[in-house]
Formats: C-alpha cells, sequence, structure tokens
C-alpha cells in the first residue's frame, strides 16, 4: 500500500495515532503511577460503569477482565437511566472523554442523588467540572482525540482503580508487558507493503465481517472489533458470543445463498476460552466454512491476560485503519455521529 495515498486518504492522521498508542501507554501508566482514591471500600457490595462509545470500551474491557477476580458484580450501563438497585453501596464510575456525554452525565447525577460514591474518568468538560464542584474523586487525562482512538487513558485509570481496590490478579508487570508488546507491533502492523492487519483487511474487504468469540473474556474484544469496523471503516459489522448462538443464531446459517460471497467469519480465541467454548468454536468452523467467503482465527498472544486481550484489540484497530483506506474512506470523520448530535440539540 503506497505512504502516498495513505497520507492523502487519512487527512486527520490517525495513522499517527494508532502508531503512538504505544506511547500512550505509556503516558497512562506514568499519569497514574500515584494514583490516590477516597472510596471508602468498606460501603462497596456493587460496581456500575456508566459511558458511551469509545469512552465505554475501558470500562467493558476491565469488566471482562476482572471475570474470575472481582469480588463484586459488574455492570456497564450506556443509558440516560440507571438500575435500580444503585444506592450508597454503589462505587459509580462515569467515563467520559469529552466531560460532555449528556447519557453519562446524566446517569452521573442520578446515580449520585442516589448515595452512590462516584468517580469521574474524563479529560474535562461538564463532568470535571462537577466533579470538582461536588468533590468527588476524579482521574483527567489529555483531550484532543477521537474518544476510540484515546483507548489506553480511558483503559488504564480503570485498571488503576481496581488494582487499589484489590480486584485484579495481575499488576505493574501486566502492563509493562502490555506496553512492550504493543511496540513491538506496532513497527510490523506500520509497515504499508505487508502486513497481518492489511492483509485481513483485504481478506474481508466487500463483505459483511462476523466476529465470534467466547461471551466472558473476549467479548468486549469483539465489541471492539465491530466497533472500529464501523466507526474507522464505515462498514456495517456483526458479532455474536458463545456458547449462547449455539442456541439460536447457528441456525440461521442454515438460509444463507443470497448472502453468498457476501459474509467473511473471524473467531477471536483465547487460549484461557472455557474448554466446552473452544470445541464449540471448532465445530461453528465445520458447519458454517462452506457459506463464507473468508473465515479467519485470530488467537491473542502474550502472556498476561492483559497483553493478550489487547493484542487483538491492536489488530482490530489496525484492519479497521487498511479497510478504510482500501475504499479510499478517512477513518477519522464519524459525519452521522456528528448529525445526530446537531439534530439531538435542536430537540
Amino acid at each position: 500500500m503506497d505512504p502516498v495515498r495513505i497520507q492523502s486518504i487519512d487527512t486527520q492522521d490517525m495513522w499517527d495515532l494508532l502508531k503512538g498508542f504505544p506511547e500512550q501507554w505509556k503516558h497512562a501508566v506514568e499519569l497514574t503511577d500515584d494514583l490516590q482514591i477516597s472510596i471508602n471500600e468498606e460501603k462497596i457490595n456493587n460496581i456500575c460503569f456508566a459511558g458511551m462509545g469509545g469512552s465505554a470500551i475501558g470500562a467493558d474491557i476491565l469488566r471482562a477482565y476482572c471475570y474470575h477476580t472481582c469480588p463484586y458484580p459488574v455492570q456497564v450501563i450506556r443509558h440516560y437511566e440507571i438500575p435500580q438497585w444503585i444506592n450508597e453501596h454503589t462505587l459509580f464510575i462515569a467515563c467520559s472523554y469529552s466531560g460532555n456525554t449528556e447519557e453519562t452525565l446524566t446517569a452521573l447525577e442520578a446515580a449520585r442523588e442516589k448515595g452512590a460514591q462516584a468517580i469521574a474518568v474524563t479529560s474535562g468538560g461538564e463532568m470535571m467540572v462537577k466533579a470538582a464542584k461536588e468533590e468527588f474523586d476524579y482521574v483527567k487525562y489529555p483531550a484532543g482525540m477521537p474518544s476510540r482512538a484515546a483507548l489506553a487513558y480511558s483503559f488504564v485509570p480503570l485498571y488503576r482503580i481496581f488494582q487499589i481496590l484489590g480486584f485484579l490478579d495481575e499488576g505493574d508487570t501486566a502492563l509493562l508487558e502490555t506496553h512492550e508488546f504493543l511496540s513491538e507491533q506496532v513497527a510490523l502492523l506500520s509497515d504499508p507493503d505487508d502486513n497481518e492487519a492489511l492483509n485481513l483487511a483485504e481478506e474481508v474487504n466487500d463483505t459483511l465481517p462476523i466476529f465470534y468469540s467466547d461471551s466472558t473474556f473476549m467479548e468486549p474484544v469483539n465489541l471492539r472489533w465491530r466497533s472500529q469496523f464501523e466507526e474507522n471503516a464505515k462498514t456495517l459489522a456483526y458479532g455474536n458470543t458463545l456458547p449462547e448462538m449455539n442456541h439460536n443464531e447457528i441456525v440461521g446459517w442454515e438460509r444463507t445463498v443470497h448472502l453468498t460471497g457476501r459474509l467473511s467469519l473471524v473467531m477471536l480465541v483465547d487460549k484461557e476460552d472455557n474448554m466446552r467454548v473452544q470445541r464449540r468454536m471448532e465445530i461453528v468452523e465445520e458447519l458454517v466454512e462452506d457459506q463464507t467467503a473468508s473465515l479467519h482465527v485470530l488467537k491473542t498472544r502474550g502472556s498476561s491476560r492483559l497483553t493478550r486481550m489487547f493484542s487483538l484489540i491492536q489488530l482490530a484497530d489496525w484492519t479497521s485503519f487498511y479497510l478504510a483506506v482500501l475504499n479510499n474512506i478517512d477513518p477519522t470523520p464519524v459525519a452521522k455521529i456528528d448529525l445526530l448530535k446537531s439534530k439531538l440539540a435542536e430537540a
């Protein structure tokens, strides 16, 4: 792929943001090295994150990451309204890159009214003002990029909070390993002549990509692939998780003749996926392979769970970028989101 062509299409430098992600990760770790929170741990009975879009994906990743280590139920809401069970025993963490996300601000206000302990994770905006005025904890990180490209800034503070509270079984070593892995891989993935992400983008181009994964650890990785394809490449993407899809969706593959040559299947696999789920995924491959234009099994890499998650997240970011460029699409603008917000403002 011609670097000159990339530069002419990528007018807002998503390329530089992807190349700079390892350094963003390192900076986020440094910013939170001495993080302190005033949360009363003894009052916590449940945890709720609130956020939308790229601001919420970090919470989803952490929720899945601590699936087997956090002693309390964890939920991520993407809505104005909060669950009835939120009360003074809830740790409510509001995530908004801009600090002005109306759904998240509304949910935060409702949680505060119910007595929840709160933490804001943001770059500023109304959320920052609210945290300062009401004197609850906040973590501030740099502004100036699309929220989906600021994942290290939105995830690492959440990781640190759970680390402080003792909800994780991996610590600083996992953060360091992940930084080293991301740095090594970005050198490979940014080679425009030949790399794994570019090859995958070429394989799935002009198809509907379908992503399958285990429903626990890998579920937010699945979500990240879909959302990056949609926002960066402006391409509809679909996904589901196992074992649930084995009880319904698998039957839907019986009538795909009208979609012949139009479906690509991407299996997202981790070595710690439930053993029965691993076998189910193998059987799904066997059952649907003849009905796909291409089928890809992507396996996580790295030692720690954290590194393994981000190994495929980084690949998703680059693959969606190259898919955009292949179709002469600038990956950064999200015109329909901007139009939707402007129409909401009119109302």
